[in-house]
């Protein structure tokens, strides 16, 4: 059996050392266009701030190739052959595979902007984007950072630890807005200002200016934001938004929305071809219905289910649940599950105390947790996101207590397992 797996990160890792485990004779094979070893993109940040060594990016030693009798390939995938059972790469070879998981992640998108063609412009996906990044920023005292979300937070942070002075430019109406809502967005908000960053919301550029360096080449200078007013920088980091590498399976007849659906075995709409992390569309725990979750459990997870299915180990995937944790200014979030549903859904209980850096929101459906948001003390999380997880119905009573009491663990508490 040849296996074979397109990206290196958290699913294709995980579900190659599920095959290695189910079938030790099989061959695997994988592609990846990043040339090092398999590594975590959520510390792309901290190395940026040089919190952390290169070497602590790495999920995976210099023997895992080897010792898991992996064949890895650098090369860009093109296009999936169904028919041939074959993928094409960017150099012209055919590689064929008896089963294929898709594990491509996705690439930042980038709407179109006047001057983006600037010197002094970056992304920071990548570790190669970081290392792109870190060399830049000795030339700059001032930087942009395009985008509120998680992605542009880190990032800002990054940068700013390098002593740069940071301003973050978002559209949206508050900071991280697929994460918390307004009141928890407001402290955060707040946090960062008074920690030295400036923050524009509903707010986008327009322009990006540039003047000439002593090279003669065009260089940042600033932008133009959309109320008018010109922020001087000398780098940008553009941070809008992600989208699922998709192009590989144009015309292959593997279905796609917005990323590759998958089926509860990972399993696109092609037999033996899978997908699995940020460019799988995979079953949502709460609402049932399918979307793209890119967060590192859920590629662990989808790669590991991937993984024993296409080894004939048959699993099934359970679903996704969004849950995202940041550190941000010193002080802790985190937010599972659904956490701002429809008005007349459900009921909200809510804790606040601003000038103290605490917030906590439960969200509760059907007697069940379906949500929570957490900031400043976040110990007990996990016992919150494994009940928003199993469905479980808690007695109302008992989450008012801990909306300001220390979370307790659920042993203590009168748990019924919901379901659907």
């Amino acid at each position: 059996m040849h296996y074979l797996i397109i990206g290196n990160s958290a699913a294709g890792v995980f579900a190659a050392e599920t095959i290695r485990g189910l079938d030790p004779d099989g061959q695997i094979t994988m592609i990846s266009n990043e040339d090092c070893l398999p590594y975590s993109r959520c510390l792309t940040s901290y190395y940026l701030g040089n919190e952390i060594s290169e070497e602590m990016m790495y999920i995976r030693d210099k023997a895992f190739y080897t010792e898991t009798g992996i064949d890895f390939q650098v090369g860009y995938v093109e296009r999936v052959d169904p028919d041939s059972k074959s993928v094409l790469l960017e150099s012209g070879e055919k590689v064929i595979y008896d089963k294929l998981l898709i594990a491509t992640g996705s690439s930042p998108f980038n709407p179109p902007l006047e001057g983006s063609d600037i010197g002094g412009i970056f992304e920071l996906r990548t570790l190669g984007d970081a290392k792109a990044v870190a060399e830049f920023a000795p030339k700059a005292k001032n930087a942009v950072v395009m985008g509120a979300g998680l992605v542009g937070l880190k990032g800002a942070h990054g940068l700013h630890e390098l002593g740069i002075n940071v301003t973050i430019v978002g559209s949206a109406p508050q900071v991280l807005r697929h994460s918390i809502d307004i009141e928890s967005a407001e402290i955060l908000t707040r946090l960062l200002e008074e920690d030295g960053y400036r923050v524009h919301i509903n707010t986008r550029v327009t322009k990006v200016l540039g003047e000439e360096d002593a090279d003669g080449r065009m260089s940042v200078s600033g932008v133009l934001l959309n109320t008018g007013e010109k922020i001087p920088c000398q780098m940008i980091i553009r941070a809008v938004g992600v989208r699922p590498n998709v192009k590989l399976v144009r015309d292959s007849g593997v279905a796609v929305n917005y990323g590759i659906i998958v089926d509860e075995e990972m399993q696109t709409s092609v037999k033996d071809i899978y997908a699995a992390g940020d460019v799988a569309e995979a079953f949502d725990l709460l609402t049932g219905e399918k979307g793209v979750n890119a967060i590192w459990p859920s590629a662990t997870e989808q790669g590991i289910i991937a993984g024993c299915n296409m080894a004939g180990v048959k699993r099934n995937y359970q679903g996704s649940l969004a849950l995202n944790s940041a550190v941000i200014c010193g002080v802790g979030i985190i937010s599972a599950g659904l956490v701002n549903l429809p008005s007349g859904e459900g009921s909200v209980l809510r804790a606040s105390e601003p000038d103290k850096n605490f917030y906590r929101k439960f969200v509760i459906k059907d007697g069940c947790l379906v949500g929570m948001i957490m900031v400043g003390d976040i110990e007990g999380a996990g016992i919150l996101s494994g009940l928003i997880r199993k469905k479980a119905k808690v007695d109302v009573k008992y989450l008012q207590h801990m909306l300001v009491n220390p979370i307790e663990y659920p042993g203590y508490l009168p748990v019924e397992r919901g379901g659907q």
